[in-house]
């Protein structure tokens, strides 16, 4: 072996760039000093009460009398309980009292959404149908959702119900049962 080559074996060998990322890594912990802090996390839990629903009074047309062989639509107004008929001689009242359903929500002082499940429901009399449609809370006008806030005593809302009945030609007579769901949900 020449001299020359000796001389470069002998010298320190170069370090990979690896071996060096090492190095300095472990010897930056050596400097570094261990430092332990705290913190303490608040946590907070707040309850409120289900929204109850109670159905106080069923939707209730009264006893409606088929006149004339004809379509025949008839609305109850939820504010006042009054019936009014269209006056294309399809129906007439004919007895009973018609009075808008009336719900009752309970719950949390907080905005609350009460919607009808479906816009359309049937009636049925075990034969036939026959159809109720434009639900609605308060008013005529007040639509198949409303929002309210639970308040007063127990704190409650309550809701009157109103909605519409289509009545077909040649519609059976019976009396005809149905049903429509009330979702109420905090906002």
């Amino acid at each position: 072996m020449s001299r020359r080559k000796r001389e470069r074996s002998s010298k320190v060998k170069p370090v990979s760039a690896g071996a060096a990322v090492a190095l300095v890594s472990l010897s930056s912990f050596s400097v570094m000093k261990a430092v332990a802090a705290t913190a303490t996390l608040p946590i907070i839990a707040k309850f409120i009460h289900a929204i109850e629903v109670t159905v106080n009074a069923s939707l209730d047309f009264g006893t409606l009398a088929i006149t004339n062989d004809v379509a025949g639509h008839a609305t109850l107004d939820p504010l006042s309980s009054s019936l009014r008929i269209d006056g294309q001689g399809g129906l007439a009242l004919a007895g009973g009292v018609p009075r808008a359903g009336r719900i009752q929500i309970k719950g949390a002082p907080m905005a609350v959404n009460v919607t009808v499940e479906d816009q359309n429901v049937q009636l049925t009399n075990g034969t036939t149908f026959l159809t109720i449609n434009n639900f609605n809370f308060i008013t005529a006008n007040g639509g198949p959702q409303v929002t309210v806030t639970p308040s007063g005593p127990g704190n409650a809302a309550i809701l009157n119900v109103g909605a519409s009945v289509n009545t077909r030609p040649g519609q059976l007579t019976g009396t005809y049962i149905g049903s429509n769901r009330i979702f109420a949900n905090y906002q």
